[in-house]
């Protein structure tokens, strides 16, 4: 693509040239669907400006891809609480916030692949993880407990239990688009499975208002 000349910012927009460098980086992801595709030369180019002029807002590549993998979490974090606000109690939360997983999946899968799928991610046990990026496990967990708290949930181990549904979400996101010739069932009848089965929601619960 040809460098499209960029006017300077007047004093004090400094923010906006971040903005726009994040928004030319996340494009290129997103129509790409690699982040080998975000390269300094390639933002630069984007949003029209030489590629030493991000240094002033971005060390490197990693950190604008790091930035990139934080607004992600915002905006799965923010489809999952929406989803579990719009129920009015539980289990029906809960299922909520799993059914926005799997939306979220579907809707913008190289969004989703950027969350979960990178080895710094995977790989570096030693190094803090942002909590930003741990908030839709953290009420993943807090719905199970309530349910538990509630009386409709037979789990003693609400950690362990939203992990083995968070792998059950994950693993049933990534293979349905993977292999959408599989002989699948329908997605709300395994999200049924996965919720109420690994959540151990008693069979007296209320699951009306599933959302």
């Amino acid at each position: 693509m040809r460098e499209v000349a960029r006017q300077r910012n007047r004093r004090g927009e400094g923010g906006k040239l971040r903005a726009d460098i994040l928004a030319a980086a996340t494009q290129l992801l997103e129509e790409t669907g690699s982040e080998e595709a975000v390269t300094l030369r390639a933002v630069a180019r984007r949003v029209g400006i030489s590629a030493p002029s991000i240094y002033t807002h971005f060390p490197d590549r990693e950190a604008i891809v790091d930035a990139i993998v934080n607004d992600a979490f915002a905006d799965f974090n923010a489809a999952i609480d929406t989803a579990v606000v719009s129920a009015s109690m539980q289990p029906a939360k809960l299922r909520a916030g799993c059914a926005a997983y799997l939306r979220f999946a579907q809707e913008r899968p190289n969004r989703y692949r950027l969350l979960f799928e990178r080895r710094d991610f995977i790989t570096d046990a030693a190094a803090s993880v942002p909590q930003i990026r741990t908030e839709a496990f953290d009420l993943l967990v807090g719905g199970l407990q309530d349910c538990i708290d509630a009386g409709i949930s037979a789990s003693s181990d609400p950690v362990r239990d939203a992990t083995a549904i968070w792998v059950a979400l994950h693993g049933f996101a990534t293979l349905h688009a993977l292999m959408p010739g599989f002989r699948w069932p329908s997605t709300d009848a395994l999200l049924d499975r996965i919720v109420y089965g690994l959540a151990q929601i008693t069979d007296d619960a209320d699951r009306a208002d599933t959302g």
